[in-house]
């Protein structure tokens, strides 16, 4: 099972991934399965998930057919390797789990189709606790309205998941995803 994850900035997208796959013993993040041109942040250290390459070597990659969608966000490109969700498919020993954003989620869903149980998980919390989380991140003014600019966006597409949740108290939605897993782990 391949696991999504999306949610607006700060929505606790890492901090839950982070926690489910400390509870649940056949859960893995997918490492290295997004190419992105944004610099590593001094978080990236501890849960590091991406490769970072240059937009010329980005866009090189798009024209060799690497990706599976690939979008810019926040002024930087991101994409997902063909490679890593094919890496998915083939291990039936693990479920996976990893951050993509709205578009990303109707692409996975669609290149997987057939090939492997996909579930889609949409984290949300009120705009004034999304502010002050990107401020303890230390997030610069600036970034933080760049960070929020898509959130409308993103609110949008919450029809495309098969469980919304307002992100406010991390161990009830914990709790929440965990029974939703399990459901959904009993229905394939």
């Amino acid at each position: 099972m391949f696991i999504i994850i999306s949610g607006i900035s700060s929505s606790g997208k890492n901090t839950v991934m982070q926690n489910l796959v400390n509870m649940r013993k056949n859960l893995k993040i997918l490492q290295k399965s997004t190419v992105t041109t944004r610099e590593p942040r001094d978080t990236d250290k501890n849960f590091n998930t991406y490769f970072y390459k240059s937009c010329e070597e980005f866009l090189e990659m798009v024209n060799n057919g690497e990706f599976v969608e690939h979008e810019e966000v926040h002024g930087n490109y991101y994409g997902i390797l063909k490679s890593s969700l094919d890496k998915v498919v083939n291990d039936k020993e693990f479920d996976y789990i990893r951050d993509i954003d709205v578009k990303g989620n109707l692409s996975i869903k669609k290149y997987l189709n057939g090939k492997c149980p996909v579930v889609s998980i949409f984290l949300d919390a009120p705009d004034e606790i999304l502010e002050e989380r990107l401020r303890l991140r230390g997030d610069t003014e600036e970034q933080i309205k760049i960070r929020l600019s898509r959130k409308d966006f993103e609110r949008s597409h919450k029809k495309y998941y098969d469980l919304v949740i307002e992100n406010i108290d991390l161990n009830k939605t914990l709790k929440q995803i965990n029974k939703f897993l399990d459901t959904k782990r009993s229905s394939f």
